[in-house]
């Protein structure tokens, strides 16, 4: 096969299928477990959980200093310069440096609980303390996750966190509920916290030996210092990437009432399948990329992502029009209380579909090393996201906080698409995509 036919749309769309599937299936157990918390321990309750998860995962995602998103770059480089000690070195250093940041991060946001406990949703540290105890559990499942994605081995990235660990904790939280007719949030995030590790450690010897089987034995390689140059940037952009709904969870989390969080949250996680399907292709497109660019096959380069944003694309304005016609029913699976979420589901979706239509901006800035531009969108992001959250939300409470999503993401992206077209010498967006034959 050669290397135009490996690039297909075909070829994107199949290799895209299986990680999107994963995505979708861990999504849809996630929505189902949360209709079933909002119904069985109710939507305060749920917010509460959900603003202690909130932070996990984005506690999680500051604690590996970039070396997770870090890892296609480092791992693609590598394998075109045939160094594997420096694959034997990234995989040990970077769980070196992933382990001890985020214990030390656990600790200190334990610590900072205990003292405010008076302060927090319902009023107690037993939901937050799970949270902060799984912190480096999550850290390390992305880290591993993200070696296996670099080497596309997909079914080991993505079937124990995304199908897996989502399929037991419905099951388990489904037993505890049928058994004692009660549930709240510090019994899901014990099961949660408690398939964390599960998940950990099961990823942790699958790696090894894929790494035994797949790289030559040779002396560890350590390049710590560019490692992190590379990362600290890319912390940033992920972020925004993949844990921007975290962050906005925890930035209503003061502001409004915890049933308004979870409501927030029920339409967001509906908007964000486009997300997935976004990311999906992103998983397979961006090793690819990775590659080519480091081939100078710009052409080929440029294919490949115009393929990409076209599928993309398409697929997520299917979705906004799915989610216009049958987004009330869905969101009335929560309860009758989400339905209002509807408006605030619709602004979202059009977030994504801004998104798509800037095309694979962050992940072409992340794996072609000019990450470094990204700095200043990021930061200017974070700013206007906390000024927009803090000047809508009094007014228009949830829709204020979509209305915010929106327009940073919109920001974001042509901030992006104009970046790539001048570093990369591409131009990925939409428009550029169908104007070629």
């Amino acid at each position: 096969m050669n290397a135009r036919s490996t690039y297909s749309l075909s070829a994107i769309f199949g290799g895209s299928a299986f990680v999107f599937s994963c995505r979708v299936t861990g999504a849809a157990l996630t929505l189902f477990l949360q209709i079933a918390l909002a119904r069985w321990m109710g939507a305060a309750e749920l917010g509460i959980y959900i603003i202690a998860f909130s932070w996990c995962v984005l506690l999680a995602a500051v604690s590996h200093l970039g070396m997770t998103p870090a890892t296609l770059r480092i791992i693609g480089r590598a394998l075109a310069e045939v160094r594997p000690g420096l694959i034997w070195g990234f995989a040990e250093r970077g769980g070196q440096v992933v382990f001890v940041v985020s214990v030390t991060v656990a600790l200190s946001a334990s610590l900072l609980v205990i003292l405010l406990t008076d302060r927090l949703p319902g009023s107690t540290a037993a939901p937050f303390l799970l949270a902060f105890a799984a912190v480096p559990l999550l850290a390390l499942i992305s880290f591993q996750g993200m070696i296996a994605v670099a080497f596309r081995w997909f079914k080991v990235a993505f079937l124990p966190s995304e199908v897996f660990r989502p399929a037991l904790l419905f099951l388990i939280v489904a037993a505890i509920w049928i058994t004692t007719s009660e549930l709240n949030a510090t019994v899901v995030m014990t099961v949660q916290t408690s398939l964390m590790f599960v998940t950990a450690v099961a990823l942790f010897f699958i790696l090894r030996l894929g790494l035994r089987a797949e790289i030559a034995p040779e002396p560890s390689e350590y390049e710590t210092k560019a490692w992190l140059r590379i990362g600290m940037p890319l912390l940033l952009i992920s972020l925004f990437g993949h844990y921007f709904p975290e962050f906005m969870v925890i930035l209503l989390g003061p502001q409004i009432a915890s049933d308004q969080v979870a409501i927030f949250n029920a339409s967001y996680r509906l908007a964000l399948l486009i997300a997935f399907g976004l990311g999906a292709i992103d998983s397979f497109t961006a090793p690819v990329a990775a590659r080519l660019f480091a081939a100078k096959e710009v052409n080929e380069l440029e294919a490949v992502v115009r393929r990409a944003t076209k599928l993309g694309f398409l697929c997520s304005v299917t979705a906004v029009a799915v989610f216009a016609v049958f987004g009330r029913p869905l969101l009335g699976l929560f309860g009758a209380e989400f339905v209002v979420g509807h408006g605030t589901m619709m602004i979202l979706a059009a977030a994504q579909l801004v998104r798509s239509a800037a095309g694979p901006v962050m992940s072409l800035m992340s794996v072609t090393g000019h990450q470094d531009h990204c700095l200043v969108v990021f930061a200017s992001a974070l700013v206007a996201a906390v000024i927009l959250v803090f000047i809508l939300v009094p007014t228009y409470g949830i829709h204020g906080a979509a209305v915010t999503v929106l327009l940073v993401t919109l920001g974001w992206s042509t901030w992006l698409h104009r970046l790539v077209v001048s570093q990369v010498g591409i131009r990925p967006s939409i428009f550029h995509a169908f104007a070629r034959v």
